[in-house]
């Protein structure tokens, strides 16, 4: 997912299979390029986010924890992943059912010196 400021959250979906479960689960061509800007920030996380229920049985699904990260996408990288763990944790009805990851990057700026001599 990419959170870019004054932007709605974008999803990027993943062109592969669970790795692991299958012998072929990388496509021939398993890489996505995306424009990335400075102050962009990449969220990569497992489905332990996302398919989680609260007490009426709802599933807070992808919507659910973009709306999560627009809402901590200004904040430190430190504190925007407290706070989706934290919000994600407090939708949850009782402890994770699924392994949870969570892989925050800011894009800075570059210096413009590419491949100097």
């Amino acid at each position: 997912m990419i959170l870019r400021r004054g932007n709605s959250p974008e999803l990027i979906e993943s062109r592969n299979k669970v790795l692991g479960l299958f012998e072929h689960a990388l496509e021939p061509e398993p890489s996505t390029e995306i424009d990335v800007h400075p102050g962009d920030r990449v969220l990569i996380y497992t489905d332990g986010l996302t398919e989680t229920f609260n007490a009426r049985g709802e599933m807070l699904g992808i919507d659910g924890l973009a709306e999560i990260a627009n809402a901590g996408g200004t904040l430190p990288l430190s504190e925007m992943k407290s706070l989706i763990l934290d919000r994600v944790a407090a939708w949850r009805s009782g402890p994770a059912q699924d392994d949870i990851s969570l892989v925050l990057l800011e894009i800075g700026a570059t210096n413009g010196n590419q491949g100097d001599g």
